[in-house]
């Protein structure tokens, strides 16, 4: 589960990151367009980190939540973006971004931990 959520987390920053990149902020001046495409990369930097860890998950600990970290506070800012600004034009899509990504945090969080508890006590017969 971890693995699955780790693996769709890299699609999605690659894609939409990459789509960012290309396309830049869609309104706005040079600078907005600036930092936009700037945080589009950093974004796309993580993507060979998470495909990394959710190869190697079985050796991974602590790494697996420092991961989940930027995908919750990602749900978190679209989530005070919407508070302080309306939907945005195409409203169904970024509510269901917002939505999966704050399902796959607590999936990673919560299967992560799992998994980890149950590798820590040997199973009895």
């Amino acid at each position: 589960m971890v693995r699955v959520s780790l693996l769709l987390t890299t699609a999605i920053i690659i894609a939409g990151a990459g789509l960012q990149i290309v396309q830049g902020a869609s309104e706005g001046d040079a600078t907005a367009d600036h930092i936009h495409r700037f945080m589009a990369g950093v974004y796309i930097g993580w993507a060979p980190l998470f495909a990394w860890a959710a190869a190697t998950i079985r050796s991974q600990g602590i790494l697996v939540y420092f991961l989940a970290v930027p995908i919750f506070l990602g749900a978190l800012g679209r989530l005070l973006s919407i508070a302080l600004n309306g939907l945005p034009v195409r409203p169904a899509e970024f509510l269901s971004f917002g939505a999966l990504e704050l399902i796959i945090a607590f999936v990673i969080v919560g299967a992560h931990s799992t998994a980890l508890r149950a590798r820590r006590v040997p199973a009895t017969a």
